[in-house]
């Protein structure tokens, strides 16, 4: 009998990780996941700005996944409770307590989703075992909320999701696959993070498959002078702002009308 292909999820614990990781587990049987708790306010994962601008937007993120994904997770909490491994404070992902379970978990792939920065360490002792589910183009957009400095730059095109290989640099790691973002002419920053956590889970369940069944495949890489990273210290209250009036001017309308193609990877066949 074919053993299972097992993964090991590492995620974030806000409704969208949840949907992901339910979505990737009914997918490939008898896998797990470890979840890495957010703060009861979310705003503080990502900002230090306590403006009410900032505050506001994050509660929009949670308005917007509620009517995304509530009524799937619930619906699923039970299997999500069995499927989970257990969960870890923000920032302890790198203990050796944590380390060693994984260890003895021995999966065949791990799966990070928004998470804490993995360390050096912990990379090398899994090489080319850990793949990353990035909202954003990569080697374009990198680091964090990606998907909203890209309204912030006036660059859709380049908002979508990337799935690959994880080394000690920041989204640096040979990509596997990826897709630009459709967009809708309604479309804001929120609803697009939404319909990016449902293609992550398209995009991820194509790798993982491939994966299984070449597991030697190493993935590409795409040279380009366009390679931004960018820093949760970056994201403050202006950045709001300029966001919204640009939203207000018909960004997205403009851009729906006219979608832009650049070079993306795909799945060698």
């Amino acid at each position: 009998m074919k053993k299972k292909y097992k993964i090991l999820i590492l995620s974030g614990d806000l409704l969208k990780h949840k949907y992901v990781a339910i979505k990737l587990l009914r997918a490939f049987k008898g896998s797990n996941v470890i979840f890495e708790k957010y703060p009861k306010n979310i705003n503080k994962n990502y900002s230090k700005d306590k403006s009410k601008e900032i505050i506001n937007h994050f509660k929009k993120v949670e308005f917007y996944e509620k009517k995304f994904f509530y009524k799937f997770c619930n619906k699923n909490k039970n299997y999500l409770k069995k499927r989970t491994l257990f969960e870890i404070k923000k920032g302890n992902i790198n203990t050796a307590k944590v380390f060693n379970k994984i260890k003895k978990n021995n999966p065949n792939l791990i799966i990070l989703n928004a998470t804490s920065i993995i360390k050096k360490n912990f990379i090398s002792q899994f090489k080319n075992k850990i793949i990353n589910i990035h909202s954003g183009l990569i080697p374009y957009y990198r680091g964090a909320g990606c998907n909203v400095w890209t309204f912030y730059n006036k660059e859709l095109e380049y908002t979508g999701v990337s799935i690959h290989f994880v080394n000690e640099k920041i989204d640096d790691g040979k990509i596997l696959l990826q897709s630009q973002t459709k967009f809708q002419k309604n479309d804001n920053t929120h609803s697009v993070g939404c319909r990016n956590a449902k293609l992550s889970v398209k995009l991820s369940t194509e790798v993982i498959k491939y994966l299984s069944k070449n597991p030697n495949y190493k993935g590409k890489k795409i040279f380009t002078k366009k390679n931004s990273i960018f820093y949760k210290r970056d994201f403050k209250k202006g950045v709001i702002l300029q966001i919204n009036k640009l939203l207000k001017s018909g960004l997205v309308k403009k851009y729906y009308l006219n979608q832009k193609k650049i070079k993306l990877v795909k799945l060698k066949k």
